[in-house]
């Protein structure tokens, strides 16, 4: 399992934070199937289908899986609906439907057609390093990180957790590796990067297979825009695209990597799941102690 995404959070409390409970209530706390007037379901699954394994360990980071199940009621449909109803209205009571009504129509007809609606069902995968204090999930979306993050708090009541804090803008900072040709010792520029400027419009430029330390990129910098997202490459380990709120996409890990995960399996899917997130959890690990100085992150 090597992640695409990498959103990170600090754990605030790992003293009373057990692995061992949370493996043991993730089964409690299942994703189920969404009920006739359900819009939406959200709980753990097991870590492959129709398995009970719910998490793999190793290097004191556990990995989890969580899911969303939710009814999927096509806008069109809706409105089609809520056309006819209203023009029904207005012809036999000869009367205009007002915003207000329109309102309440539509409200009554997702509950009334909301249990014919088809169920889609989406995955959210996450682990924690209580080495690290961190908690990193293969996902950017905001409304899959708030459940999970719900869901954390009620299965072990309580969770802790603070999205990372950087003392200094990471909009500046990279503003400042490209127009100082000064990025870390570390790090690569790849061939795209993103750029915005500060007005309240925030007309953005994006350069795609161009070198971010081009003049064409730095020009634009110099007349006061700033660095939105950027390509880099870590340590020939990972490569990646930064963003300015400190999450990283398009998430890359290198084949030799890849390969030594593929040597240290047993054989089986379970076998190369552990030793993939093995790999994965100890690079991540070491990127975040660099990724750590770069952005001068509060340490929690």
């Amino acid at each position: 399992m090597w992640f695409k995404n990498l959103q990170i959070f600090q754990l605030k409390d790992t003293e009373n934070f057990s692995s061992t409970d949370l493996i043991a209530k993730l089964p409690e706390h299942p994703l189920r199937e969404c009920g006739s007037q359900d819009e939406f379901t959200f709980g753990w699954m097991p870590l492959i289908r129709s398995s009970e394994q719910w998490a793999i360990s190793s290097n004191q980071c556990m990995l989890i899986r969580a899911g969303k199940e939710e009814k999927v009621l096509p806008t069109a449909v809706v409105r089609e609906e809520l056309e006819a109803k209203v023009a029904e209205i207005e012809i036999v009571e000869g009367r205009k439907v007002g915003r207000k009504e329109k309102a309440d129509i539509k409200e009554e007809l997702v509950f009334t057609l909301r249990p014919r609606a088809f169920s889609k069902r989406s995955d959210i995968w996450a682990y924690i390093d209580t080495k690290a204090k961190l908690v990193v999930l293969n996902s950017t979306n905001a409304g899959m990180t708030e459940q999970l993050f719900k869901l954390l708090q009620t299965t072990l009541g309580s969770f802790a957790m603070v999205p990372l804090q950087s003392q200094v803008s990471p909009a500046s900072i990279m503003t400042d590796w490209l127009m100082k040709n000064d990025v870390p010792a570390s790090l690569e520029t790849g061939d795209e990067c993103e750029i915005q400027d500060a007005s309240e419009d925030k007309a953005k430029i994006r350069f795609k297979s161009l070198e971010p330390l081009s003049e064409d990129v730095t020009r634009h910098l110099s007349q006061g825009m700033s660095v939105k997202n950027l390509a880099l490459r870590w340590s020939e380990k990972m490569s990646f695209v930064l963003n300015d709120d400190l999450t990283l996409k398009k998430v890359k890990f290198d084949d030799t990597l890849k390969e030594n995960a593929f040597n240290d399996s047993q054989g089986g899917t379970l076998s190369d799941m552990d030793a993939n997130f093995a790999l994965m959890s100890l690079t991540i690990r070491d990127f975040f102690e660099s990724y750590q100085l770069w952005f001068e992150i509060a340490d929690e």
